[in-house]
């Protein structure tokens, strides 16, 4: 006697293909979403390449822009700071006969001025650079603070000129007035030179990073439309085209 036949036999057949036809399905799927996101993570390549090179495109602008309305004034204005001059005036008195000239006398005069002020800036010439490192911070490097030499104050208050003057025994019989004079003649020049003493620069370094850092964020944020991040370094700081980033 032959056995029934289940109904049920030839299914297993169609399971095996059910799930190769699923495999299939996932498979393509998958495929699809990864061409899916791969294309996204293009788009958004270009999409950040374009907008880096537009970020340094419209900050370097904007920098010889700046630079063109800040030539009037010489640069950057830091600041002023007062300043104490020194100036030592010398002067040798001789006679002479048959072409030998023999010292009779001399005086110096020294001259302590305080009240002085000089300004700082950081002058609108070459040393400027300014490069985008990402979407959202510029590298900006600046030359060195320096004396603005056309406007500097010199202090005329007597009360604030403390004079001396260093006579030998035979300039007690010579007027010196000519000597004060002379000397005070050469304030300016020493104010100029006082303020731009190493000292006196390195501390105006800081404040002259400050104030780059607060002019150009705004600035380049404006131009840009979206707020930026400015790190200062001054070119002396550059060692070759590897700087090392300044501390903010």
């Amino acid at each position: 006697m032959t056995p029934a036949r289940t109904r049920g036999g030839g299914c297993c057949g169609c399971g095996g293909a059910t799930a190769l036809v699923l495999l299939i399905v996932v498979v393509i799927f998958a495929v699809r979403c990864d061409l899916v996101g791969a294309a996204e993570r293009f788009r958004a390549l270009v999409r950040d390449a374009f907008t880096f090179n537009l970020i340094q495109s419209t900050v370097h602008q904007s920098l010889v822009t700046a630079l063109g309305d800040l030539r009037a004034d010489g640069g950057l204005v830091i600041g002023w700071r007062e300043v104490q001059a020194r100036v030592l005036a010398d002067r040798t008195t001789s006679i002479g006969a048959f072409g030998v000239q023999v010292p009779i006398g001399s005086v110096r005069v020294e001259l302590d001025v305080s009240g002085n002020r000089v300004q700082y800036l950081l002058p609108a010439g070459d040393g400027w650079s300014a490069r985008a490192l990402d979407g959202k911070t510029v590298l900006l490097t600046v030359p060195p603070p320096v004396v603005n030499d056309r406007v500097v104050e010199v202090q005329s208050d007597p009360s604030r000129i403390r004079v001396t003057i260093d006579n030998d025994w035979m300039e007690h019989i010579i007027p010196s007035g000519g000597d004060i004079d002379r000397a005070k003649a050469l304030i300016r020049a020493a104010v100029i030179e006082a303020g731009g003493s190493r000292p006196a620069l390195a501390e105006v370094r800081l404040e002259a990073r400050n104030t780059a850092r607060t002019f150009f964020s705004s600035l380049f944020s404006q131009t840009v439309g979206s707020e930026l991040d400015v790190i200062v370094q001054f070119s002396d700081e550059v060692d070759g085209d590897q700087a090392p980033l300044p501390k903010p």
